[in-house]
This record gives structure tokens, sequence and C-alpha cells, in this order.
């Protein structure tokens, strides 16, 4: 049987049916499951046709400009790909529901506790709705690291859902080729993004007094 990794290059430039049988064989069960664990994190339960609709759209995503993801793909180890493929799953899927809940921006206000960087975000929801709140929650927060690629990469965006959403340790991020970083340099990227994210969510005062610089020596 051809390694992933050969079988992703080959379906870059191939369009041959049985090559794309087994990709779709090998990799479809990959993208089901991350796609069924963003629905539950989104709205605490996933569904058939949801993970159905995510998937094809993970596909989709695959073949688009000529198969560009596949073409590009470089293997850095045994079945590297299947990172990639993670990656990628996870991105069409918190993609999916970010443009679900992007309407509901305007409604109620949802706060999140970043007290720690190194902490896990905790929603605070009211019981009732609390799917709806956290989808418009994190569509917020996502809003908010993409309105800032100067300061937030792609990359440590997204290592950040990796963490927060998908539930990977920093060791298992550095071990995908998208994170091109050490167990420690993913630590440091989350802290960076978490610090950066609570500054910018953290209420000021109105009126008030800016906080003044702390000196540094």
């Amino acid at each position: 049987m051809l390694p992933i990794n050969d079988l992703a290059k080959a379906c870059a430039r191939s369009t041959d049916a049985t090559e794309w049988e087994e990709f779709l064989r090998r990799c479809a069960p990959i993208a089901s499951l991350v796609a069924a664990r963003v629905a539950r994190l989104w709205l605490g339960v996933s569904t058939p046709s949801v993970v159905d609709d995510i998937v094809q759209e993970i596909f989709l995503k695959l073949c688009e400009q000529e198969r560009r993801i596949l073409r590009e793909f470089k293997p850095r180890g045994d079945d590297s790909f299947l990172g990639l493929l993670r990656i990628v799953s996870s991105s069409v899927a918190n993609d999916y529901f970010r443009r679900q809940y992007s309407a509901k921006r305007g409604g109620k206000v949802v706060t999140v506790t970043l007290n720690d960087a190194s902490a896990p975000i905790q929603p605070e929801t009211p019981q009732g709705g609390a799917g709806i709140q956290k989808g418009v929650l994190y569509a917020e927060l996502d809003r908010k690291l993409r309105s800032a690629p100067g300061i937030i990469a792609e990359r440590d965006r997204a290592i950040f859902w990796l963490y927060y959403l998908q539930g990977l340790t920093a060791e298992e991020i550095a071990e995908l080729p998208v994170a091109g970083l050490s167990a420690k340099g993913v630590e440091s990227a989350l802290r960076r993004v978490t610090a950066w994210l609570r500054k910018e969510i953290e209420p000021r005062k109105p009126g008030g007094p800016a906080e003044p610089a702390k000196e540094t020596g």
C-alpha cells in the first residue's frame, strides 16, 4: 500500500480514479473525526449531516486552485500529510461555524476569562443557548486574531485553535509540519497570542485614565 505522503503527492497531479478512491478512503475518517470534534465544541453536539457538509468542504478545499495544498505539500516525516490534513480540516470546520454565527455578533455580550496566559479559555455563558453563545464568542475571538496579521501570524492563529479547540498538547502541535516549532516554542506562541487577546478584550473604564506603562530595568 502506498504511504499516505506519496499518495497525497500522486493525487496532486493525477486524476486516476483508483488513487483518488484510496485517498478518500484513508483521509475521510480523519476529516470526519476533526469535523465532529469541532462541531461538539461549537454546538455541544455533532450530527451526521453537519459532519458530512464539513467533510465535503474539506475535500473541496484540498482540490481548490488546482489542488494547490496537495501540490505544495512537503513531507516532513512518516505520515506527515495526516498532520496537514488535521490542520486543514480544523480550519475548514471552524470557518464553517464562523459563517453560521457571524450574523449573531450583535447579540448578547459574552465574557471570557483569560486571567492566566497559559490557561484554557472558559466562556461564561448562560445555561440557555450556551452553544450559540460559544459560537459567537469563538467567532469574535477569531475575528480579532484575523484582524491583526502584523501581530498574530497565521501559524500562531492555527496553533491557538489547535490547543484551545482541538485539545492538542504543545508537544502534539510541535510534531505537526505547520508548527515548525519545538514544544517550548509552541508554548511561547500560545502565551503571546493569549496575552494579546486578553489585552484586547479586558474591560476598559469609560473616561478613566490610561494605565501607566510599567518601567523595566
